[in-house]
């Protein structure tokens, strides 16, 4: 049984999409260990529709490397 935070709103595809990319980083971090901040972020940007993302330039599948650019760099 997989348990979620429930003040933590993202989206099931973006928390695959952490998942995903915490793997190719192989740092052994997983979303649930992320600060706040950072969800928060990923979550704003997870809610906005795909023009709004494209118009910023961000690809919906860009939004975890985008959260953590300052941390890790893919």
């Amino acid at each position: 049984m997989t348990i979620h935070a429930a003040n933590i709103n993202c989206s099931p595809g973006l928390r695959a999409q952490f998942d995903v990319y915490f793997c190719t980083l192989g740092q052994g971090l997983a979303a649930k260990d992320l600060t706040q901040d950072r969800l928060a972020h990923a979550a704003r940007l997870d809610r906005l529709p795909d023009p709004a993302l494209a118009a910023m330039g961000i690809a919906r599948d860009d939004i975890p490397r985008i959260v953590f650019r300052d941390l890790f760099c893919l």
